[in-house]
């Protein structure tokens, strides 16, 4: 089944824990090949501006996508991403102007910044994961999410 899949998703899945789809895990599939997961430059937690879609690195702007990403939920402004710097480097880069940074836009000096900080988390807890919890409100009727990276639990973004 594996073989049609590409990109991260050849690697990670999202593992629903609820009847509505969204309280998951994205973590890695159970036949991911251990040379990928003991990768510790490869994959990493990163969050970004909902109305980006993309991390700056070196000034440039690198869209996420099905293939170099696994994007936790868009009805937040702060999302959560796990990503394959090895897809990402993949992916064409865009001009970055000052202009386009929002709240929480992601910035990177370049890929190696980004693999040390993949590197740090993997040391943490091997490869990579993190849990999106949605937490119902029924006086309001409203839903928040709350993040659990595996990484490191003092990074839980709510």
């Amino acid at each position: 089944m594996t073989e049609e899949l590409k990109g991260i998703q050849k690697y990670y899945t999202r593992t629903l824990q609820n009847e509505h789809g969204n309280t998951y895990y994205i973590e890695p599939r159970e036949d991911c090949p251990l040379d990928v997961l003991n990768d510790r430059s490869r994959f990493v937690i990163l969050t970004f501006d909902r109305d980006d879609g993309y991390v700056v690195i070196d000034n440039k702007r690198y869209y996420l996508n099905k293939f170099n990403s696994m994007r936790a939920t868009d009805k937040v402004n702060r999302r959560v991403a796990l990503v394959d710097l090895k897809e990402l480097k993949k992916s064409k880069p865009y001009d970055y102007k000052d202009k386009f940074k929002r709240h929480y836009t992601s910035r990177f000096k370049d890929f190696d910044e980004l693999e040390k900080l993949a590197q740090n988390q993997w040391l943490t807890n091997g490869a990579p994961y993190f849990k999106q919890v949605a937490l119902y409100n029924e006086k309001e009727q409203r839903c928040r999410y709350y993040y659990e990276p595996s990484c490191d639990r003092r990074l839980a973004i709510a």
